[in-house]
């Protein structure tokens, strides 16, 4: 026999879907709804009297509200005529509420999809979509500010400012701490000319049109001739991507490495051109023209997120070619090998064929050569 604290356990389950039937307007084919429960009797007559009276006790019957408990009368060889329960039903999501204990929850997510509905009718088909009425829980207690900042993105788009400077009188640091929300929004009520797709979420001032602090990337000069040609005062120096773009760089061989320390030890080559320090920013320099003109080597650390970073680099510079990142290297090299950071297997479109099969390898066997412990000889060589 089912007890009540297994039928508040089994409401607060309910809760959820109900919750759904309200948003898609099926409320009234919800209610009243039977809670599925195992209502058969003890075989000891005292102890079946005990759990059938403990249970109406805890009913709606006797408390005002919570679960139903439908009856049958029925003459049984054991118990002789009594009334038996055959169901337990929810009348009301009032009764659902109580008996789960989620009445301050529902009672803000009827306010905030309120204010949903009344200020941005267009993001409802996204609320009553799986469980993103969690999500709209989440930000009840700042869903006006939220939206505050959407009306501005629809009335400025691409406003050309810091974020923190848009003329709302809503905390600076409040698009800063929602930024993943107010982009699943905006990619809803915006026009899709004013979105740059190139850039995901976790870009959100250049794909909305923010201004934002623009990161450096550290270049150097592996030949005295070539840092002449271009005019530069110093062989190392850190420029945002679009300054790189407009350096005269022409008939050069450019290498991105993944570690700074390894740019600042590379030696000098003939009409080079160095890149490193970028991590998974490497993504960031397809605007850079003469990177699409010119011969693009990549080297990375042997592991995981080498060859992921590889991967994203290639989508954009698909001419990219990787250098000392193959089998034969982690072979030659295994006594320099740690342990990786664990990261499974991904379906990674972008490697060729021995890449792929070196990925799979370092994924499996957990495995990482640093590319600052290979040494330098082999770059100069592999090039040759």
């Amino acid at each position: 026999m089912i007890t009540p604290e297994a039928i508040a356990e089994k409401a607060k389950r309910i809760f959820p879907k109900a919750v759904g039937a309200w948003l898609s307007e099926e409320f009234d084919a919800f209610f009243p709804h039977r809670i599925p429960a195992n209502l058969s009797l003890a075989k000891d007559h005292a102890t079946a009297i005990e759990q059938v009276d403990r249970l109406r006790q805890s009913s709606k019957e006797v408390t005002g509200r919570g679960y139903t408990v439908c009856y049958e009368s029925r003459r049984s060889r054991t118990y002789g005529l009594n009334q038996f329960p055959i169901a337990i039903l929810l009348d009301s999501m009032d009764d659902l509420v109580h008996l789960a204990g989620c009445k301050s929850q529902w009672e803000a997510l009827q306010k905030a999809a309120a204010t949903l509905r009344r200020r941005k009718p267009e993001l409802w088909p996204w609320l009553v979509q799986g469980s993103h009425w969690k999500t709209l829980l989440e930000v009840a207690d700042v869903l006006d500010g939220l939206l505050d900042i959407v009306d501005y993105f629809q009335s400025h788009p691409r406003p050309d400012c810091f974020a923190r400077e848009l003329p709302l009188a809503v905390s600076t640091k409040l698009l800063e701490s929602h930024r993943r929300r107010l982009a699943t929004w905006l990619d809803i009520v915006l026009p899709p000319h004013t979105i740059d797709h190139r850039y995901g979420y976790d870009a959100f001032e250049p794909r909305y049109g923010l201004r934002y602090a623009r990161p450096h990337f550290l270049l150097r000069t592996l030949d005295d001739q070539l840092q002449s040609e271009l005019g530069l005062p110093f062989d190392e120096l850190s420029l945002p991507a679009e300054s790189l773009a407009r350096l005269p760089v022409a008939d050069v061989r450019i290498l991105i490495v993944e570690n700074k320390v390894n740019l600042l030890s590379l030696p000098k080559m003939k009409r080079g051109i160095a890149l490193g320090g970028l991590g998974a920013g490497v993504t960031q320099l397809a605007d850079v023209g003469w990177l699409h003109e010119n011969p693009l080597l990549y080297w990375g650390d042997l592991d995981a997120e080498g060859f992921v970073i590889l991967d994203r680099l290639r989508q954009s510079l698909p001419h990219v070619t990787s250098v000392l990142m193959d089998r034969s290297i982690l072979e030659q090299f295994q006594d320099l090998a740690t342990a990786g950071t664990g990261a499974q297997k991904k379906e990674l479109a972008h490697l060729n064929a021995e890449e792929r099969a070196c990925y799979e390898v370092v994924c499996q066997t957990n495995r990482r050569i640093e590319q600052e412990h290979l040494p330098m000889e082999l770059l100069v060589s592999a090039q040759d």
